[in-house]
């Protein structure tokens, strides 16, 4: 019963801030894709079509950074309307999640 409630709240407040059912899912996608490299990338916000991920370490930006095209390929694949076109890394200023 609780497990409901909660979902039924998850999805008034999401509505109520304009979120998409499809950015609740974002995180989950990026674990997925990013595998045990999401451990030191998170991503930090969304600005128009881009996503804007930090990195605990600038071997980790880097990778990213490589993959960059492959990463917005597989995550777009997940969402019935593709909405990524461009990854932005930078180091992040406040280590781990």
């Amino acid at each position: 019963m609780a497990l409901a409630s909660i979902a039924q709240d998850l999805r008034g407040l999401s509505q109520k801030l304009g979120l998409s059912s499809d950015l609740l899912m974002l995180e989950n996608v990026w674990d997925r894709e990013l595998g045990r490299m999401s451990q030191f990338a998170r991503i930090s916000a969304i600005e128009k079509a881009c996503l804007v991920v930090e990195a605990d370490s600038s071997a980790v930006m880097q990778e990213i950074s490589l993959r960059r095209q492959e990463l917005v390929r597989k995550i777009n694949k997940h969402f019935p309307v593709p909405f990524i076109q461009h990854i932005t890394v930078r180091i992040s200023q406040h280590h781990g999640r």
